[in-house]
């Protein structure tokens, strides 16, 4: 696999979308133990995700492409409003009321979210950035992803939200 951090993003995505289409097949008659584990399966994938985004990538758009700082303002705060999504999902059951109307709208936030970077971000990025810094930053993901969080947690969303307040 390459080392590119669009093409890892993309296989982010990819995985993503199959978990999705997963969850789908599921909430069609599907078992509650199944649904939660391919919830809790979106859930890590998600955090994973974004908190690379988050801490490398997006820091790194900005520095570089700084025309695209409203696009990040808005893929960030995209991201937080799945960070609180899969904060809940992940204490709550299938059988729970809510349970999936909120796995469906995470994942239709995250699709659009998926079609805006894909279609609009990467290519800027790729355009801006040569081989080599993509390589660089993709082999920095590979070695933070390792350690990066797979759960949501309370704290990580009441730190985000003091951040924001802070300014």
């Amino acid at each position: 696999m390459s080392n590119d951090a669009i093409v890892l993003l993309r296989e982010d995505h990819k995985e993503v979308r199959r978990l999705f289409r997963e969850y789908r097949g599921l909430a069609d008659g599907g078992d509650d133990d199944a649904r939660r584990r391919t919830v809790q399966r979106i859930v890590e994938e998600l955090t994973v995700h974004t908190y690379l985004e988050d801490e490398l990538v997006y820091p790194r758009i900005r520095q570089e492409l700084p025309g695209l700082a409203e696009e990040m303002d808005r893929a960030e705060q995209e991201h937080h409003v799945a960070d609180l999504l899969c904060e809940e999902l992940s204490r709550m059951s299938p059988d729970e009321a809510g349970y999936d109307a909120k796995t469906a709208v995470l994942i239709d936030a995250v699709e659009r979210h998926i079609e805006q970077e894909e279609g609009d971000v990467f290519p800027k990025v790729r355009a801006a950035l040569g081989r080599t810094e993509l390589r660089e930053l993709g082999e920095r993901m590979q070695a933070v992803r390792e350690t990066a969080p797979r759960q949501p947690t309370a704290d990580g969303v009441l730190h985000r939200i003091a951040d924001a307040l802070e300014g």
